[in-house]
């Protein structure tokens, strides 16, 4: 079964694996945030959370899969590679089912590193404003972004602040307001 077509389409899905895997590990060295931050930006009950483990045993599993077959059938080897990408595949399967919990309870890959902490210090209403603020920005200011962690925490902070007035409710603060936008005279005792 030395066919080029098949050689040719399992080195296809060979190629493509090792893209999404590249993509994956310059998700997870924090070089490119737009795929977490839109993980960020749905209103539901429960907030997703970026999971990176299950994506990155899928696309290492389906490498070592299709590297396996190609290996096996190319060069006739009777070792069966490509079920070690099989086990993968179904690990990363198994892991997303219940990664909720994992993530949740073991905090398994704390990576990148930038989610993590912007996950410890906002509230999940702040990220979604984060989230849907980064669509707004140039695409020269994201780039600069993505490599420069420090202006990315400056301008989460900045993003805060302009919020902080929406998110936290002071009711001295809102009587006051009140007061001045009805012409009422405040009484000092």
């Amino acid at each position: 079964m030395r066919s080029p077509t098949f050689a040719i389409l399992i080195l296809a899905v060979f190629c493509v694996s090792a893209f999404f895997l590249g993509r994956l590990i310059i998700i997870l060295l924090g070089w490119w945030k737009a795929p977490v931050l839109k993980s960020l930006e749905p209103y539901a009950p429960v907030e997703s959370l970026f999971d990176p483990l299950p994506l990155l045993l899928f696309w290492v599993g389906m490498l070592i899969l299709n590297g396996g077959l190609f290996v096996s059938i190319w060069f006739d080897l009777r070792t069966p590679l490509f079920l070690i990408g099989a086990l993968l595949i179904y690990l990363a399967y198994f892991v997303y089912q219940r990664s909720e919990k994992m993530v949740r309870s073991l905090r398994i890959l704390h990576y990148p590193r930038w989610y993590d902490e912007l996950r410890t210090r906002t509230t999940r209403e702040e990220r979604r404003r984060i989230a849907y603020m980064w669509l707004r920005l140039p695409d020269g200011t994201r780039a600069a972004f993505n490599t420069n962690h420090a202006a990315f925490n400056q301008w989460v902070d900045l993003v805060i602040l302009a919020t902080v007035q929406q998110t936290v409710y002071d009711p001295q603060l809102e009587e006051q307001a009140q007061r001045r936008s009805y012409g009422v005279p405040e009484f000092h005792s």
